[in-house]
C-alpha cells in the first residue's frame, strides 16, 4: 500500500495516544473527624492512671455479665461504683439507684468521645455483656469539635457497642448543662438537638435530654448542684439518679 494512503490516519492515531492524558482528576479522600478515630489519652494522669483503670475494667469482665454499664467521662467516673475512683462524690445516690443490680462504672476522667470509642473497641464491654449501657459523653469535646462531629462520634460509639453486643439497649444521655469555657465550638443544646434527630432511627438506642434537671426556675445553671460548674456534687447526683431511675428499673 502506498505511503500516501496512511497519511490521513496519522493525526487520528496521535490523538488517541494523547487523550488519556486529559482524564478527570480523582476527588480527594474525605477526612474523618477526630471523634470517630479511637485513641487513648492520659490527660487526667495527676488524678488517676487511665491505662490502669482500663485494665481494672478488663479484670472485672472476668466475673461475668452485669446488668448495667455506665460509660462516659469524669461526670460518671467520680460518682461512685467499681472500679473505685480516687474521687467519690455521690455514693449514697449511686447505691440507692442501683441497689441489688450488678453495675460497672466505665466513666474515665477527661475522656472524649474518641477515647470511649477506643475502650469499647478494645474489649471493655465484651465480657461484661451488659443488658443496658447508659452513655454520657461529649462535654470534653465541646472546645475541639462541632456539634455535628460530636454527634457523629456518639453514633460511631453506639454502632461499635452494637457490633459486639447487638441485643444490648443503649441509653444516650445528652450533654449536661455546665459553665462553658470562653473558647467553644459547640454548645450542649446544639449537640443534644443533633442527637435527638439522628439517633431516633437507630434500633435499641434511646436518647434523653436531662438538661432541665440541672437548671433553676429561670432556666439558668443551678450552681447549687455542682462542685465546679461541671461535675455534680452530692445534691446534683441525687437529681441525676432520680432522672435515671426509670431507665434503670425498666
Amino acid at each position: 500500500m502506498p505511503f500516501s494512503h496512511l497519511m490521513p490516519r496519522f493525526p487520528i492515531f496521535v490523538m488517541l495516544m494523547v487523550l488519556p492524558c486529559f482524564a478527570e482528576p480523582t476527588a480527594p479522600p474525605v477526612s474523618k473527624p477526630a471523634t470517630v478515630l479511637p485513641v487513648t489519652q492520659d490527660r487526667d494522669k495527676a488524678v488517676y492512671d487511665w491505662a490502669a483503670r482500663h485494665q481494672a475494667v478488663m479484670e472485672l469482665g472476668k466475673q461475668g455479665p452485669v446488668d448495667v454499664v455506665m460509660l462516659g467521662d469524669s461526670i460518671l467516673h467520680y460518682w461512685a461504683g467499681a472500679p473505685k475512683a480516687p474521687i467519690v462524690r455521690g455514693e449514697a445516690s449511686w447505691n440507692e439507684l442501683f441497689q441489688e443490680k450488678k453495675v460497672v462504672n466505665l466513666g474515665f476522667g477527661w475522656d472524649r468521645v474518641e477515647n470511649a470509642l477506643w475502650r469499647v473497641k478494645n474489649g471493655e464491654l465484651k465480657e461484661l455483656k451488659p443488658a443496658k449501657v447508659i452513655l454520657l459523653i461529649g462535654t470534653n469535646n465541646l472546645q475541639l469539635n462541632s456539634a455535628g462531629e460530636i454527634r457523629m462520634g456518639i453514633e460511631a460509639l453506639c454502632q461499635a457497642i452494637h457490633k459486639q453486643l447487638p441485643q444490648t439497649s443503649i441509653h444516650v444521655i445528652g450533654i449536661l448543662p455546665r459553665t462553658l469555657p470562653a473558647n467553644i465550638l459547640a454548645r450542649p443544646a446544639e449537640v443534644n438537638q443533633q442527637l435527638h434527630q439522628h439517633l431516633a432511627g437507630m434500633p435499641r438506642v434511646h436518647f434523653y435530654d436531662m438538661s432541665a434537671v440541672f437548671l433553676d426556675e429561670e432556666k439558668k445553671l443551678n450552681s447549687k448542684l455542682f462542685s465546679d460548674g461541671l461535675h455534680p456534687n452530692e445534691a446534683g447526683y441525687q437529681r441525676l439518679a432520680q432522672a435515671l431511675r426509670p431507665i434503670v428499673v425498666k
